[in-house]
């Protein structure tokens, strides 16, 4: 009898254990922590021949939908896409001017041929941007960039997401972890003639295990979320869906 009471007892402080274990697990569990992909920056600027963007991001220096966290770096990169095919064969120089100091270097085509790309160094020190010149062959276009992060920025937009998911994030949690890497960027609308910037915020387990909402940068309104086949398979559109 002690024996089978002894051995009740252990079970009861093993399951404690495992309950205080997971109940500790949830407490301490902090979603920003699983950040693989994080862009906090976003300034976009055009004129009828060119399209320009200044974006910050810290992520994966290589990034793999594994549903882990590899070593991440800090890049802030200036893009410039022309907007007509005879311009692809100039070469692009730029100024990047800030509130307190400007940038300038050259421009390298991509692997792809269609964009010019440079990686800034010390753009944290010019401060808020405000435009850029582009020069290239004669002529030099002056062209002011827009901040689309305003109303909801990148932290708060996964705030959002993982409050819309927090059924799915307590579940996973009280299974035995959360197992996935999360992925925050800033997208355009460009489908809709007045533009328009959301947030799209994606859990990611593997390339086909995903939660993922689509979020409004003004408003913070969750306009759709979509699970992957292998989480369920389920969708929901609270407007029509903007193309990502």
């Amino acid at each position: 009898m002690k024996k089978r009471i002894l051995i009740a007892v252990v079970l009861l402080l093993a399951l404690a254990a495992a309950f205080c274990l997971a109940a500790c697990d949830e407490e301490s569990f902090d979603i920003k922590n699983t950040l693989s992909y994080d862009q906090y920056m976003f300034y976009f600027g055009k004129t009828d021949d060119l399209e320009l963007s200044v974006t910050g991001v810290n992520k994966e220096e290589l990034f793999i939908s594994d549903g882990k966290v590899g070593e991440k770096k800090d890049s802030v990169n200036i893009s410039l896409r022309p907007l007509k095919p005879a311009m692809l064969n100039y070469e692009y120089a730029y100024v990047l001017t800030g509130e307190s100091g400007s940038l300038q270097g050259n421009l390298q085509k991509d692997n792809f041929g269609v964009t010019f790309t440079a990686e800034l160094q010390g753009a944290e020190n010019i401060g808020k941007i405000l435009s850029v010149a582009v020069t290239y062959g004669e002529t030099t276009a002056e062209v002011a960039l827009e901040n689309a992060i305003t109303e909801i920025d990148n932290v708060r937009a996964l705030e959002i997401a993982a409050e819309t998911f927090k059924e799915d994030i307590d579940a996973a949690l009280a299974s035995g972890g959360f197992g996935r890497e999360t992925y925050v960027k800033l997208v355009r609308n460009d489908h809709d003639p007045a533009g328009g910037y959301y947030w799209f915020v994606s859990f990611i387990a593997d390339r086909d295990d995903y939660w993922a909402a689509l979020i409004d940068s003004k408003t913070g309104e969750v306009i759709s979320t979509r699970k992957s086949a292998a989480s369920e398979s389920e969708e929901t559109v609270a407007t029509d869906e903007i193309p990502v």
